[in-house]
């Protein structure tokens, strides 16, 4: 079978790329919204320092022979031309892309969609799943994989198979994050197959049902639109996510990203201020409090990335030693 693989995080692309390549798929192009992506004329030289995942994942797109194309704004256009020039291909698997697909282009695709998405659907629609379930404490609950049909609407497609997968069954958030995207591997070789083969049929979600989450109302903005209990959650769930947690500090009509860490400290009520920047930390008004975040500084960042780089490999690792032993 013959397929189009939409992609956007590196990490996601080389699990999917992999998963369809053992199960038989023939991908016979690559789209992808990052300019960033292995085999764009855009993509940046990768050092040999870099994290293992996208040095696979470079090697994964030269040995499948897809051509990679980016998808650009307008989107709308850019996917008509894209399906104008795709040769012919029974399936559309995307999986972790944020390309918001028309319903017009998906109307001329008749079912031929599907998507992957990490938490179980109806719950915790949205563009980081899986950052708002750990945020949340319900990644036991609604943690998991679905596969679903793609419809205008985000996430609300048809429902064709469901992975449950508690963060409770594993060691550390990480190792149930590296599960819950391996996944797509048994579930396109399995449910994939049995739904484009017809021996799946699609179960609608019910109507306004489940949740739904932003961007925005997952990141940590520091303004009123938090509580302290939000922001301790969000700095406890960090590690997991992120390189290193991260507050959205508005300056003027920009914004900047700041790294901080350690728990929130209460100074008391919300002030009325505005957020202030300071050498080792920043204040801001909160919901229910005026709070302080410490900075994370640069050699403190230096060292993070070198210790996730160590995780990372010892990751790898554990799921050499868990192909061998199956």
């Amino acid at each position: 079978m013959r397929c189009i693989l939409v992609v956007g995080r590196d990490f996601i692309a080389l699990k999917a790329l992999t998963a369809l390549a053992r199960a038989g798929f023939e991908i016979c192009e690559i789209w992808t919204g990052n300019r960033k992506f292995p085999g764009l004329p855009s993509a940046p030289f990768i050092p040999p320092f870099s994290a293992p995942y996208k040095k696979q994942l470079a090697a994964a797109v030269r040995r499948s022979s897809a051509r990679p194309r980016l998808i650009e704004r307008p989107i709308a256009r850019a996917l008509d031309t894209a399906l104008a020039e795709a040769p012919e291909f029974d399936v559309l698997v995307c999986a972790g892309s944020e390309i918001i697909f028309p319903g017009p282009f998906l109307e001329r695709l008749r079912g031929r969609a599907v998507n992957f998405h990490p938490a179980l659907l109806p719950h915790y629609k949205g563009p980081l799943p899986i950052h708002a379930l750990l945020i949340d404490g319900m990644a036991d609950l609604h943690g998991g994989m679905t596969l679903h049909l793609l419809e205008a609407e985000i996430d609300a497609g048809p429902i064709l198979a469901q992975r449950k997968l508690p963060v409770s069954d594993y060691a550390s958030p990480g190792l149930w994050i590296d599960e819950v995207i391996g996944a797509m591997e048994p579930m396109i070789a399995g449910d994939l197959v049995d739904y484009l083969q017809g021996r799946i049929e699609p179960v609608p979600q019910p109507p306004g049902a489940g949740s739904y989450f932003s961007r925005e109302e997952v990141r940590l903005d520091a303004g009123p639109g938090q509580t302290v209990e939000r922001v301790r959650a969000y700095l406890a769930a960090s590690p997991a996510l992120e390189r290193w947690a991260k507050a959205i500090v508005p300056v003027g009509r920009r914004e900047r990203s700041i790294p901080v860490k350690g728990e929130p400290h209460v100074l008391g009520a919300p002030t009325g201020a505005p957020p202030e920047i300071r050498m080792g930390h920043i204040e801001f008004d909160a919901l229910d409090a005026r709070i302080v975040l410490r900075r994370l500084t640069r050699p403190e960042r230096m060292l993070r990335k070198m210790r996730k780089r160590k995780r990372g490999q010892r990751r790898s690792l554990y799921r050499r030693m868990k192909l061998r032993s199956m």
